[in-house]
């Protein structure tokens, strides 16, 4: 157990698809086994039992929990739904004997291998993570640009926020202040846990405004302009942030086409994406500039990355 790495999400049954990739990849880029815990946010019993058949026959284990829907009720959760709060109670719906936990966001690519996440040095602190990479999602809770951080991603040293009872002090905080902030279970985290945490290096999460960062908005980021290229060709897990999600038609990530070879390894192979429509696929076609980017960068990855094959 001590050894083996401890990976929460929370998700409904919109994303049980996502987390399901989430999983696979991190999976196929293990030395070992994992131990998933998903916060099953209204996903049906039919698809919990497909997603952890789909698990167990990779090689993980998947557990369910139920989680209390009432902490959260009348806390605003705009288009991200009270799924997007429970990561917050961790430390409450995981079992006491586990001490630490990996949080991965089911809009995820895991690339390489969790162990060596699983070993960071938290340095006494009650949280590892990512430096948010957008300039303006710190805005209106008084962290600078470089002390606030994407919770997307995170190493939680689950000891200490049972016995600071930090997640209490979080949802608190959303309860009183979330109507005014624009991340809503984000910039609550960064306001209580300000100054305690440990940044991670930015491959572990690679958001997609990394681009416009490395070659616009390096200014004010903690991370070099090389550290922000480097983590660009070799990512250790790719975050889709925003609204252009891979599994959309109107999608131009780079790492897109990957993606979509682990949505094949799934029960839901057939899923038409969301967005398919006329509409939207001549948008995809018509962005000229846009396919462009998404060119370039895709040749700019891996051979592992770029091609079409058979994981």
């Amino acid at each position: 157990m001590a050894d083996t790495p401890q990976v929460a999400a929370c998700c409904d049954e919109n994303y049980a698809t996502y987390a399901t990739v989430m999983m696979l990849s991190a999976l196929h880029s293990c030395r070992g086994s994992i131990d998933f815990h998903l916060i099953n946010c209204g996903i049906s019993s039919h698809t919990v039992d497909a997603m952890q058949q789909c698990i167990e026959d990779h090689g993980g284990t998947l557990v369910i929990y139920q989680p209390d829907d009432s902490l959260y009720e009348g806390i605003p959760a705009s288009r991200y739904g009270i799924a997007t709060y429970q990561r917050i109670n961790l430390p409450e719906y995981i079992p006491s004997h586990i001490k630490k936990i990996i949080y991965i966001d089911s809009d995820t690519l895991v690339l390489n291998d969790l162990s060596d996440l699983w070993l960071t040095n938290m340095e006494g602190q009650p949280v590892a993570a990512v430096e948010n990479l957008s300039p303006k999602a710190c805005i209106g809770i008084g962290v600078e640009r470089s002390d606030y951080f994407n919770a997307g991603i995170l190493v939680m040293d689950l000891e200490q926020w049972r016995a600071g009872k930090i997640h209490r002090e979080v949802t608190e905080y959303a309860r009183e202040h979330a109507g005014k902030l624009q991340f809503h279970d984000q910039c609550s985290l960064n306001a209580v846990l300000q100054g305690r945490w440990t940044r991670l290096p930015v491959r572990w999460n690679m958001q997609s405004d990394i681009y416009k960062v490395a070659t616009k908005y390096a200014d004010g980021c903690s991370y070099s302009v090389e550290e922000l290229e480097t983590a660009i060709l070799t990512p250790g897990i790719v975050h889709f942030t925003g609204k252009k999600k891979p599994w959309k038609i109107v999608c131009f990530h780079p790492f897109k086409d990957y993606y979509r070879l682990f949505i094949g390894k799934t029960p839901w192979a057939d899923q038409r994406p969301p967005d398919d429509t006329l509409q939207a696929r001549w948008t995809f076609f018509t962005a000229f500039r846009q396919n462009w980017k998404y060119w370039r960068r895709k040749n700019q990855l891996s051979e592992r990355y770029r091609v079409n094959q058979v994981l």
